[in-house]
């Protein structure tokens, strides 16, 4: 449902979004004349003279650089608001510089905010602002939907794990996943230009991606440990303490206006490298050893993918201008969903294991013929209850009186249906109050925990009015004859558990002796 949501909305933006001015094409412009000023401010002369009112913009990208632009020496645009404490730069804009046909030039300066790092040559447009909008849109949503659908996987693990984490025992991998890739869709997000087209705080945009990629490498390092079972404990802290101080390092550079993230960006790129060859090295050694389980074949498909995404995806932020992040959204967001597919998946196999043994153990402990506790199951319950506190326990058995001659006379179905009466009858009557149990071919117990407010005599005389309501009926073409007896648990005369069943019994046999007398 969420893919075919996504597609019909790429469906409807493409099929409804025209250009207002569409006789009025985009075309890349080359300033007349660059000059570089003493202070490292680039300036770029464009003579306008030839284009007609359809052209309304100068556009071009600008990455962390103040921008000016002048016609006739009067101030018409200007990207210059810094962001102080937070931040030396404005961010990165594209900027739609207004233009009209009575322009006939136009001056622009930008000044890089960090004068060690060498900027690109900016590539300037020229054409319709709605149509240049549209069309860097256009371009950019595929990218930002599948930065976003990254945060979607995100939250819903986290909403799974807080949900389920109690009740299916879920470690901890899952949440590790889940802050791994928030981290990375916030970061690809932040990249895209959509962001930068739609999101006003350019200061917050700028920083957003740089958190991300600190704080990326520890659930990523965590995860991935615990899911290819690697337990190494000492390259594993190594490797934590060594993103730690990375990130302390550098946020406290940042602050103090040493050296800002953009400054410090290839070193937490090469810490980023190194992270992800230790968990590559880590799937090697797996395969080394022939270890070729489900996880080892997804994490050595996906690193590489992630690998090469992140190899292409670097070299492109050095060469492209705008969105570099071409294919890493892409190949994160199918690993991902790998990794979350597998983990559910693992997890629902646990719970389908532990399904099957408790079915197994219900058969093992169930009578097929009647559905109360087998014997097994009664035996089991002796035992627990040995050394325990038994006080107010209470123990009832039933004997079916007269099984004998109803197998001889009417044969041995007659019989069974005999039994699975009774205890039908049995299991109503007590069954609400305790477990019931065959013990035996036609003997019948129920263990009743402590309760004040049971009236024993009422559930007995309760019992034998229901079968002697099946009697009059006259539904069976025998006549049901049951004993039954009752005793709870007293200190002064039951020595343990069994003591305790077999007083029941004796109470149990003076009915029957009563019944035969009657």
């Amino acid at each position: 449902m969420l893919v075919a949501f996504v597609i019909a909305i790429i469906a409807c933006f493409d099929s409804t979004s025209e250009s207002l001015i569409p006789d009025t094409p985009t075309r890349e412009i080359e300033p007349s004349t660059v000059a570089t000023m003493e202070d490292g401010t680039v300036e770029f002369y464009f003579d306008l003279s030839s284009y007609d009112s359809g052209y309304s913009s100068l556009m071009f990208f600008s990455n962390h650089e103040i921008v000016h632009a002048y016609h006739r020496g009067k101030e018409i645009y200007a990207f210059d608001k810094v962001g102080g404490f937070w931040s030396s730069s404005p961010g990165s804009e594209y900027n739609f510089i207004p233009i009209n046909d009575q322009m006939h030039s136009v001056v622009v300066t930008v000044q890089k905010v960090y004068s060690d790092i060498d900027g690109r040559k900016p590539i300037f447009y020229i054409g319709s602002t709605y149509t240049m909008y549209d069309e860097l849109l256009k371009d950019s949503i595929p990218r930002f939907l599948a930065s976003v659908l990254i945060i979607m996987v995100s939250v819903a693990l986290f909403l799974y794990y807080a949900l389920m984490h109690k009740k299916l025992h879920l470690t901890k991998e899952l949440i590790y996943l889940a802050y791994f890739a928030l981290f990375i869709g916030v970061w690809s997000a932040n990249e895209t230009i959509t962001l930068v087209l739609i999101f006003d705080n350019k200061v917050f945009e700028s920083l957003m991606p740089y958190f991300c990629l600190l704080l990326a490498p520890s659930p990523f390092i965590m995860f991935f440990d615990m899911y290819l079972g690697i337990n190494s404990k000492i390259l594993k802290k190594v490797m934590l303490f060594a993103s730690m101080f990375e990130t302390v390092l550098f946020v406290f550079l940042h602050f103090t206006k040493i050296a800002e993230f953009r400054e410090t960006l290839s070193y937490i790129q090469i810490m980023l490298f190194i992270q992800t060859m230790y968990v590559v090295g880590s799937v090697l050694f797996q395969i080394a050893r022939r270890d070729f389980s489900r996880q080892t074949r997804i994490c050595a498909v996906g690193v590489t993918m992630f690998l090469v995404a992140l190899i292409v995806d670097v070299k492109n932020y050095y060469q492209i201008t705008g969105d570099a992040d071409i294919l890493g959204r892409y190949l994160f967001l199918v690993f991902i969903i790998m990794l979350a597919w597998d983990l559910i998946k693992g997890t629902n196999e646990v719970i389908e294991k532990g399904r099957h043994v408790k079915q197994l153990e219900a058969f093992a402990l169930t009578d097929s013929m009647t559905g109360l506790l087998n014997r097994n199951a009664f035996e089991s319950h002796m035992k627990t209850e040995s050394g325990k506190d038994l006080t107010g326990l209470i123990a009832v058995v039933a004997d079916a009186n007269g099984l004998k001659k109803c197998n001889d006379t009417y044969g041995h179905e007659a019989g069974d249906e005999y039994i699975t009466t009774v205890a039908k009858i049995f299991n109503n009557v007590y069954g609400r109050y305790g477990n019931c149990y065959r013990t035996g071919g036609d003997e019948f117990c129920c263990i009743i925990p402590q309760n004040n407010k049971i009236n024993m005599e009422r559930l007995k005389q309760m019992f034998m009015t229901k079968i002697y309501t099946v009697n009059l009926e006259g539904h069976c073409q025998y006549s049901l004859g049951v004993a039954i007896g009752y005793a709870q648990y007293d200190a002064q005369l039951d020595e343990d558990f069994k003591a305790l069943v077999k007083r029941a019994d004796a109470s149990m046999y003076e009915n029957k002796k009563a019944y035969k007398c009657g």
